[in-house]
């Protein structure tokens, strides 16, 4: 199931609270701070997601950001299997490529559980929900 939501403004994002193991593609087409972002990535890591997907300008600040909250989490610790949260930047890739690499390629976890769940955060400055549930569903 997708679940998208519009991210328009710096103010904290929500994780829906059904998602139980559940992949995320962060789309950015907007600048999006360092605070935010940092937030972002601790709700991500503490909310059951297992692979994060970044797209768009400074897509690569998010995976850097999601690794360091998946660290932070268990400080000294190793991180567990079932906790960690695979992640992955595409600067270079289309919006319907990267869907195609939610959709079919990132369908398990590194621990080899299946991810049917996608949660789709788009920090941009207008709703895109039908567009990106249409190329979602034609992925192949």
């Amino acid at each position: 199931m997708l679940s998208y939501q519009i991210v328009n403004s710096d103010t904290s994002v929500s994780i829906p609270p059904h998602l139980g193991k559940y992949k995320c593609l962060l789309l950015t087409e907007r600048h999006v701070g360092e605070t935010l972002r940092n937030e972002v990535s601790r709700k991500l890591v503490n909310t059951g997601c297992a692979f994060a997907m970044a797209w768009g300008p400074d897509c690569s600040l998010w995976d850097d950001s999601i690794d360091l909250a998946n660290i932070e989490k268990f400080k000294d610790r190793a991180i567990p299997d079932e906790q960690f949260v695979m992640t992955t930047w595409h600067e270079k890739e289309t919006l319907q490529e990267v869907l195609r690499f939610a959709k079919i390629d990132a369908a398990v976890s590194y621990s080899n559980e299946p991810l049917n769940d996608l949660l789709v955060l788009d920090f941009s400055h207008e709703n895109r929900a039908a567009f990106i549930e249409e190329a979602y569903d034609r992925a192949e």
